[in-house]
């Protein structure tokens, strides 16, 4: 198992008490290209928080949580983060390109923000990989069935 492997089978985990999100999203080559895809809210881990904290500091905000040489003083702990990945059938079945976080503080200068972590080819698949795992853990099917029920909702909603 990889670095990433292990990373990934630690700290993601599908937030089955919030809402999975079915939708559909486009593209334009030659034409527009409509495609399903499927919205996953992930919990929100030592791990994820960790890398949320360090992005926010690189940007200037106060981390929300006591980092390294940090102290209470230089933390704002009054929000959280709220992360997401999704999966989608464009080009194939697999992961979005970033896994997303949005700073949900109302005192902070970037409270609603959305960042992006950028995800390499690799990490995409393990993370396709794990979401597969704990969707048939819980709820009895896997990521290429959740894409078919938003295929099915995306063609029922195109007249």
């Amino acid at each position: 198992m990889t670095l990433t492997e292990w990373f990934v089978r630690d700290n993601v985990f599908i937030d089955f008490g919030a809402e999975i999100h079915y939708g559909s999203d486009q593209v334009y080559v030659d034409y527009p290209c409509r495609f399903p895809t499927v919205d996953f809210p992930l919990q929100a881990t030592e791990g994820l928080v960790q890398i949320a904290d360090r992005m926010r500091k690189d940007c200037g905000f106060k981390p929300m949580h006591q980092m390294d040489e940090y102290t209470d003083d230089t933390c704002d702990n009054e929000g959280w983060y709220d992360f997401s990945l999704g999966i989608s059938t464009y080009p194939e079945n697999g992961t979005d390109s970033a896994l997303f976080f949005v700073v949900v503080n109302a005192d902070s200068e970037d409270n609603e923000a959305m960042y992006a972590i950028d995800l390499s080819e690799e990490e995409r698949a393990v993370l396709y990989t794990r979401l597969n795992e704990q969707c048939l853990k819980y709820l009895g099917k896997g990521c290429d069935e959740l894409l078919e029920e938003a295929k099915t909702r995306m063609e029922g909603t195109v007249e």
